[in-house]
């Protein structure tokens, strides 16, 4: 499908990426959308990694993939540009020129949720608290009756429901508030003495 713009230029979208197409008054489009700017966490404990991307208000952005399966991380630098709900990102780099086309089907002050090439994915808002934690030390219970959807079980794994230390390290884990049923994403930073 190709989408051509007002001021000129075309977008355009594979039709096996789109699951639906919503018409919109242009008045109230943007009511519930939150802003792109932050640090997003995409984790999933069955695929082995998990991806952090911050959005930084300049357009540049940061991606980390922590492969903790295999135990290897790596880090892409580039910019990014939103036109409705398309999200492109190119990084460049030496011997290489990456660029990604996602289609924004959704963006809340908490969730952001896109089709990539790969699938749909959600990420969800990084919040400013980071859990501290012993290694070997007491679990730290989920509190408003909620629960841990994601934790990479290196650095951090789920006891009792609660989280646990297992090793000296940085990870980030998504909670679920029953309260709310909405997921939080969390870093977490496990330290051998208590900080």
């Amino acid at each position: 499908m190709r989408i051509h713009h007002k001021g000129g230029g075309h977008t355009d979208v594979a039709i096996e990426q789109i699951d639906s197409i919503t018409f919109v008054d242009g008045s109230d489009s943007h009511a519930n959308e939150g802003s792109l700017v932050g640090s997003w966490l995409w984790g999933d404990a069955e695929a082995g990694y998990y991806e952090l991307l911050t959005f930084n208000e300049d357009k540049t952005y940061t991606g980390y993939d922590n492969y903790f399966t295999y135990g290897f991380d790596t880090m892409t630098y580039g910019w990014y540009m939103q036109m409705g709900s398309m999200l492109t990102l190119q990084s460049n780099g030496y011997g290489y020129n990456r660029r990604y086309n996602w289609f924004v089907k959704g963006l809340s002050e908490n969730a952001l949720d896109v089709m990539t090439k790969m699938g749909g994915f959600i990420y969800y808002r990084l919040q400013p608290e980071v859990l501290h934690l012993q290694v070997d030390g007491e679990p730290l219970a989920c509190e408003n009756n909620g629960s841990f959807v994601f934790v990479d079980g290196v650095i951090a794994c789920i006891v009792d429901g609660g989280l646990q230390g297992v090793a000296k390290g940085t990870t980030y884990v998504l909670k679920h508030i029953d309260e709310t049923d909405c997921i939080m994403a969390y870093k977490v930073v496990v330290n051998t003495t208590v900080p």
